[in-house]
């Protein structure tokens, strides 16, 4: 099933950068969403601007329910008036508690941005299937498919996350 979510998923999560302007799904996205949508699958989506509220107007303009909105400290954005989840108190942690509750992902990834890239290394530590939409506005790149496990997203996230175990020891002593 290449470049497809995984057809026996239970949840899917919907992440993508805020600087993602378009109006529209690219068609990729979409037609991977029509088939979640079809399926029943359960939908968590962020509510940050960007791809996240354009996944939330599609949802919503859909008609579907089977939808929650995840969030950190206070919900910005919920189209669809769906349940709505506080994942955590701040962006990392709101991030790290939705890809752990998903089976599968979609991900827009625009112009490299540095906490997609870490959501992305996540992922793919998780082995969680993900289709990665992939663009520039820079050079106009675009590209679509799977997840590739050999490819580095984040060059750095071993090392933030070094780095943060190191600062949670150093606080508790």
């Amino acid at each position: 099933m290449e470049g497809k979510v995984r057809s026996e998923s239970e949840t899917l999560l919907l992440m993508g950068s805020s600087a993602f302007r378009d109006r529209q799904l690219p068609v990729e996205v979409k037609e991977r969403l029509d088939e979640a949508v079809e399926r029943g699958t359960a939908i968590i989506v962020g509510e940050a601007p960007g791809a996240n509220r354009i996944y939330q107007d599609y949802l919503k303009a859909k008609g579907y329910r089977n939808v929650v909105v995840g969030h950190a400290i206070r919900l910005r954005y919920n189209a669809g008036n769906w349940k709505e989840v506080q994942y955590g108190k701040n962006l990392k942690e709101r991030e790290r508690k939705m890809i752990e509750d998903c089976d599968s992902a979609i991900v827009i990834w625009m112009n490299n941005s540095g906490v997609i890239a870490e959501n992305l290394e996540l992922l793919k530590r998780l082995k969680k299937p993900t289709y990665l939409y992939e663009c520039s506005s820079e050079t106009d790149h675009v590209s679509a498919g799977q997840l590739d496990p050999k490819r580095t997203y984040d060059p750095f996230y071993y090392m933030k996350r070094r780095h943060r175990r190191r600062k949670t020891t150093h606080q508790r002593h």
